[in-house]
């Protein structure tokens, strides 16, 4: 893959960076702190979960991001060339990064020279590569070419440093790299901005790493100075601890200060109480502050109030620190005294003639034609790059005579200046767009977009094709779902309807002003020109009551959209509504009813939540056009409407509403409502005798505390799609006519603790796949649950302890009894076949026992998350193992977990996700088990809790550590001989284990790296063998137990031969049969700080006794002495040598 140049086209990489490592090594330690600092710096990087680790061969999944990443950090620790899987993503990484210079090699704990020639342990890895891929020798050798090419490339290197510096180093390295070939989103169309960016970098002097300095971009509104800022920032972000880009506008009043200085805080990711004042505001910022480098823009600051309570002066910052504001006041930057100023110009001919034609034709050449006529526009904009680009994207795809008229609109005042330029493009809108962009520059900038199509929608406009037009146009924006518009064009928008009527309000087509609307209502000076009228803003005087006339609405003959967005109070009450009104929303709405004599036809949407309503509208209302009422956390809502003489009701919010008792019947009769809600009605006991909804798809009733009983589902109900009961506390059953939903997806019952049973013909509603039966009272499962052949998610969490009588007397009669079933535990069927598309099983916390878990689990072929968390006693079968697909298992405080053959056959990324065994239940089991299982254990690292040592382990002697390693202050050997007369005996295992503890005096949770090894030069094994803690896979496994806690550290480590076929204790051939001599040792290779050692010791398990020592029961046994099946030893004081183990040392 290429890469791309410089700023020329859009990115096509999906990721900054691609991180290979060994998991084992470093994953939960380097790799996640450096993983951490790039995304924390913005750069984008992808790091392999164990879901793509499965197989013998990299995941496609895995060459794709390689290919979709920039630049790759290979990450080179002691074992990265046991795996196969990390060569070949190695060798890939050199295919398409290599010659591109787009690779940073990191040698953690390693030397360079190692890896380049394949020396120490990379020798090993390859020599066991070489042994395993005989027949694939080209395959070797293409890893050996990539790994010699690595390491002879300029990288990072851990060695004798911190890791935070190597983290900075390697994140530094990474942007050089990266940077240069970032096509950012602002470059790609942005004319002429590289030397623009250039001489702000030089004025913000970012060499100088001592002082704060405050840099104002001033010039006239239309500039750029926001776009040049924001470019600026993403370029210079990463040189700072943290950063922040706040909008200030016109924000003047205090509350609205003290608003900007909390949202200052938490963009800076600072935790503060929240502010009330401007004085504790002040104090704040400059107290979390005045330590840390970071970088500020404030976007269109106006008043010297704005500066003083947002940036105070330099010493609020810590040193390096940059503050950066776009005004357009250039005196306003002079009197706060400590800015220095760059003044943005305007564009010249040939860059305003760039701009213009990229708007205008999008890259296409322009046609002789237009060329004369693209000056003539250009001369007029005076190379201002908002009227370039306004003009440019409103001609295209126009003919000659458009531009030509459009010309001639322009020479008619020639002096008009950029508004009455940005009004030609306003002009050439179609009627219903000019609408919809003069709702938006009045009353929805900085509204959601989904919101705003809604309401506009329901005004009877079409905001969708609409607002697409208005962005394709550049005359609004959305970011992030949020619509925006630049000030000119917005100040645009707000000059076109002030023109409509200069002195008089009233006959304004929008009003937004306090000051305007109080004005008009308090007279009763409105005209039929009134539209929209939107109030934001509260009253100077909370308590202040509107004076408004109780009939000041009656003269708005055209008023289709009213907002009302804060708390109020009507001094002489509210009479009447114009019949012209579409939307209506009030928040907060101080009226107990609408008034009985309005006569609201068009009325499409009706919102009042948070209001005083106790009941919608006095006597029968006809809105014969009303599709969404929401009167959601109406707290005093004691009455529902009556909805028959609302037709077309789509949507009914009752959210909230905690007086509300009882639902109008006419609500389960109605034909055309779809959504339904009444989640947190806690008082509501009553719902229609029957629903028969044809059209209803989604009903929320959570936790809707007081109701008992659900209604009966008509055979019309055939469209809901989700049924959310959530806790219900109160609930007793659900009804058997829940059959008739044939479209129900998901049923949630989680918390609905009286509900004891599903309906016996839950298996008719074939299209079920999420059923949610967490914290009930369900014990015993209807078979009926397992035909449901759809169904991909099933949670019984929490469905332990004891039930009530009642439900117990249902269950009684329900099941019909022949032998008690436990009522304190989920009792499971005895097969889940049906469940063929079951991709979660949640089991957790249901009091599950051994024996409890059918056998057949493994029939859930399609099952990926299986959460048994919280079963203390749980033995789960063997038929886990076999479930082909399972990414996840959670087995959290399952303290009988059996090891048995289930975790050496679940996949790497099932068992690296995390599995809490108890350690001496693992060890009972694991000598006692009479099956091939110490044959089958594969290469895992198995988290144990466990709070000791066990008391038994084999016949191992357990030696404290005397005073020379007391304190383990860096590093140290400990070296023990293997006993002489085991010379002649094949082995089958080693067990090893040691245990540390920290110092009381230690200020920090410790860290420790540790290895040991067991060396053995008998003849019968050829060469000196080598095996150790992190030593590869290939012809012994290692099973390495870790286990952390906040006292004590416990490594426990088993080595064992591997057989070549599992269902026999087989060795291996001859030339590989290592044995036991009298040059045989153990070393244990330790390095950390502030720890002491309490104990270690190793088992030696022999081959010829191993079906007498190792594979039987020894629960049955009579003694507690336990197999003599090898020699066992403690390490004593005399075997401790205090020098620094080379090897060991480099490994974690």
């Amino acid at each position: 893959m290429a890469l791309n140049g410089g700023s020329s086209g859009r990115s096509k990489w999906k990721y900054h960076i691609f991180l290979s490592f060994r998991g084992e090594d470093t994953r939960l330690g380097f790799t996640d702190h450096l993983y951490t600092a790039l995304q924390k710096r913005s750069i984008d990087t992808f790091r392999d979960n164990e879901e793509l680790r499965t197989g013998e061969f990299i995941s496609q999944q895995l060459l794709h991001a390689i290919e979709d990443s920039l630049c790759a950090v290979v990450v080179l620790s002691p074992n990265y060339a046991n795996s196969g899987w990390c060569l070949d993503e190695l060798k890939k990484i050199v295919e398409t990064k290599g010659s591109f210079g787009m690779i940073v090699p990191v040698f953690y704990d390693v030397d360079p020279s190692d890896v380049r020639y394949q020396k120490g342990k990379f020798a090993e890895a390859f020599e066991k590569h070489e042994e395993r891929y005989r027949e694939q020798k080209d395959k070797v050798q293409q890893w050996r070419d990539a790994l010699t090419f690595v390491a002879n490339l300029s990288g990072c290197t851990s060695q004798d440093r911190y890791e935070s510096q190597l983290i900075d180093e390697i994140a530094e390295e990474v942007w050089t790299k990266v940077e240069p070939q970032l096509p950012t989103k602002d470059d790609d169309d942005l004319v002429a901005i590289e030397s623009k960016v250039n001489d702000v970098r030089s004025c913000l002097s970012l060499e100088s790493k001592g002082d704060v300095l405050f840099l104002g971009i001033w010039g006239m509104g239309g500039l750029g100075k926001t776009t040049l800022a924001s470019v600026v920032c993403k370029r210079i972000r990463r040189e700072f601890e943290d950063y922040c880009i706040l909008r200030v506008g016109d924000v003047s009043k205090e509350g609205d200060l003290v608003n900007l200085q909390n949202q200052l805080l938490s963009h800076l990711k600072l935790r503060s109480r929240v502010i009330e004042t401007l004085v504790q505001g002040r104090d704040n910022i400059r107290n979390l502050l005045y330590k840390k480098r970071i970088l500020i823009v404030l976007d269109d600051v106006r008043t010297i109030e704005q500066l003083e309570n947002l940036v105070g002066n330099k010493e609020w910052f810590g040193p390096g620190s940059r503050i950066v504001v776009t005004t357009r006041d250039k005196n306003l930057l002079s009197s706060h005294g400590a800015f220095k100023i760059y003044e943005m110009e305007v564009l010249n001919t040939d860059e305003s003639l760039q701009l213009f034609h990229q708007e205008a034709f999008k890259g296409e050449l322009p046609k002789e034609e237009y060329l004369e006529l693209s000056k003539r526009f250009v001369s007029y904009t005076g190379g201002l790059p908002l009227a370039l680009k306004v003009l440019g994207s409103n001609l295209r795809r126009r003919s000659i005579d458009e531009w030509e008229d459009a010309l001639d609109e322009i020479r008619k005042d020639p002096d008009g200046g950029i508004m009455n330029l940005l009004r030609i493009s306003y002009d050439m809108l179609k009627e219903g767009y000019k609408t919809i962009f003069l709702d938006i520059a009045c009353f929805f900038r900085g509204w959601y977009r989904d919101k705003v199509t809604k309401i506009l929608k329901n005004c009877g406009l079409n905001p969708t094709k609409g607002i697409s037009e208005l962005i394709g146009k550049s005359l609004i924006t959305c970011n992030k779902g949020v619509l925006g518009m630049h000030d000119l064009l917005e100040d645009m928008g707000k000059q076109i309807v002030f023109q409509e009527s200069e002195k008089d309000p009233g006959k304004r087509s929008r009003l937004s002003s306090l000051d305007d609307i109080d004005q008009i209502l308090e007279e009763n000076t409105g005209t039929e020109n009134i539209e929209g009228m939107v109030l934001k803003q509260q009253f100077e005087s909370y308590n202040k009551a509107a004076n408004w006339h109780p009939e000041a609405f009656s003269k708005m003959r055209n008023l289709r959209l009213l907002i009302v967005l804060c708390d109020l109070h009507l001094s002489h009450g509210f009479k009447c509504l114009p019949r012209s009104l579409k939307v209506l929303i009030w928040t907060e709405c101080p009226l107990k009813a609408l008034p009985l004599d309005i006569e609201l036809h068009r009325l499409v949407h009706l919102q009042m939540n948070n209001s005083k309503l106790e009941k919608p509208w006095n006597g029968n209302q006809v809105f014969e056009r009303l599709k969404v009422i929401d009167l959601s956390y109406s707290k005093d809502l004691i009455q529902t409407p009556d909805i028959s003489e609302v037709p077309l009701l789509e949507e009914l919010f009752l959210d909230g509403c905690v007086s509300l008792v009882e639902l109008h019947q006419s609500v389960g009769q109605h034909q055309k409502l779809a959504m339904l809600s009444l989640i947190g009605c806690t008082k509501l006991e009553t719902l229609p005798n029957k629903l028969e909804m044809c059209s209803l798809k989604r009903l929320f009733l959570c936790g809707c505390t007081n109701m008992k009983t659900l209604p009966d589902f008509g055979e019309s109900m055939g469209s809901l799609s989700v049924l959310n009961l959530m806790k219900c506390s109160n609930l007793l059953c659900i009804p058997d006519s829940i059959s008739n939903l044939k479209s129900l997806k998901q049923l949630n019952l989680s918390g609905c603790s009286k509900v004891c049973k599903v309906p016996h013909n839950i298996n008719q509603n074939k299209a079920l796949e999420d059923l949610d039966l967490s914290e009930t009272s369900i014990r015993v499962m209807n078979p009926c649950l397992f035909e449901l052949e759809n169904l991909k998610r099933l949670s019984f969490h929490g469905c332990s302890g004891p039930v009530s009588n009642t439900c117990e007397l249902a269950l009684s009669f329900e099941f019909g009894f022949s032998k008690e079933p436990d009522l304190l535990r989920l009792n499971l069927p005895p097969s889940f076949a049906g469940l063929s598309s079951l991709n979660i099983f949640d089991l957790g916390n249901c009091n599950l026992d051994h024996g409890l878990i059918p056998e057949n689990l493994g029939e859930l072929s399609s099952l990926e998350t299986l959460i048994l968390s919280g079963n203390t006693h749980l033995v789960v079968p063997k038929s886990v193992a076999m479930l082909p697909n399972l990414r996840i298992l959670e087995a959290e405080g399952c303290n009988d977990f059996v090891y048995r053959s289930v975790l050496p056959r679940l996949s790497d990324s099932v068992v690296e996700a995390g599995l809490f065994l108890d350690l001496w239940k693992f060890w009972e089991q694991f000598k006692s088990n009479n099956d091939e299982l110490l044959c089958q254990v594969r290469d895992h690292s198995y988290p144990i809790t466990y709070f000791e040592i066990p008391p038994k382990f084999g016949n191992e002697i357990l030696f404290p550590m005397g005073p020379r390693l007391s304190k383990l202050e860096s590093s140290a050997s400990i070296i023990a001989d293997i006993p002489n007369e085991l010379g002649g005996n094949e082995w089958w295992g080693i067990i090893v284990f040691i245990a540390f503890e920290p110092l009381e005096s230690s200020t920090s949770f410790p860290t420790l790296k540790f290895s040991w090894s067991f060396e053995s030069s008998h003849p019968e094994a050829g060469p000196s063998l080598y095996l150790s803690s992190d030593a590869a896979r290939t012809h012994y496994s290692c099973c390495l137990v870790t286990m952390i806690m906040t006292d004590k550290y416990i490594y426990i480590q088993l080595h064992h031969r591997q057989y070549d076929n599992i269902s026999e204790s087989k060795p291996f051939s001859k030339h590989r049969k290592p044995a036991f001599s009298e040059n045989s040792r153990l070393r244990f290779d330790v390095q950390g700080g502030q720890l002491k050692m309490k104990e270690c010791g190793y088992d030696v398990l022999c081959n010829e006794d191993f079906k007498s020592k190792v594979l039987p029961d020894l629960e049955n046994e009579s003694d507690d002495n336990g197999p003599n099946s090898g020699e066992s030893s403690g390490l004593e004081e005399s075997d401790i040598s205090s020098e620094d183990a080379t090897d060991g040392n480099k490994s974690p």
